[in-house]
């Protein structure tokens, strides 16, 4: 199973969205690889401070991408890549080889407009995508408006929303996630009805 997570605009939670659903499957016994194809490589920063155990994390770039990806894919259940924000044939490479593409769109039209090219180069790589709308405010703000151009843009759209809250960011400061208290909250309901949605998309 091979998932990247792509967006273009800055601070939609990407990086955030793909160590939640890392942990999720390591809970589950699954061995987990990531390979960070963002040259940020904040993944690689999280996944060394050894919060989440049984994590195999690569960092990747230019050729070797695509085959340091298949590498992992052979040798584990669940492989996860952090793309790089722009638009680049790293970015190609990585949604090649996924077999879904999840795209983190806060609720913001600004979010929204850069959410569509990413799906039109997924759809050139004839990989599925689907749009998970994160950060959404308890009062929902503009959710509506961006669901309405992400319809218009023909983007599916999950199900699972996941809300703007803190415990997602104070997990990752700790190198860990919000699933690292072992305790049943909104953060976690919300990331184990996201990965059963992926789960279920991908057979």
């Amino acid at each position: 199973m091979i998932i990247a997570f792509a967006q273009q605009k800055g601070g939609a939670g990407k990086t955030t969205l793909l160590a939640h659903l890392a942990h999720a499957w390591a809970n589950e016994g699954r061995s987990v690889a990531l390979a960070d194809l963002d040259p940020q490589r904040s993944l690689s920063t999280w996944a060394a401070m050894r919060g989440v155990p049984k994590l195999t994390a690569v960092e990747s770039a230019g050729y070797r991408a695509s085959s340091d990806i298949r590498d992992l894919a052979r040798s584990h259940d669940v492989t996860l890549i952090d793309c790089p924000g722009n638009a680049s044939s790293l970015l190609e490479a990585a949604l090649r080889e996924a077999r879904l593409v999840i795209v983190p769109c806060q609720p913001t039209v600004l979010d929204a407009w850069a959410t569509a090219p990413v799906l039109k180069m997924a759809a050139k790589e004839r990989t599925p995508a689907r749009v998970v709308l994160n950060r959404v405010p308890p009062r929902g703000g503009t959710i509506d408006q961006v669901r309405a151009f992400l319809d218009r843009e023909g983007a599916a759209i999950l199900k699972t929303t996941i809300g703007n809250r803190i415990a997602f960011a104070s997990g990752m400061a700790a190198g860990t996630t919000a699933l690292g208290q072992g305790r049943n909250t909104a953060a976690t309901r919300e990331i184990a009805a996201l990965r059963a949605e992926i789960e279920a998309l991908l057979g």
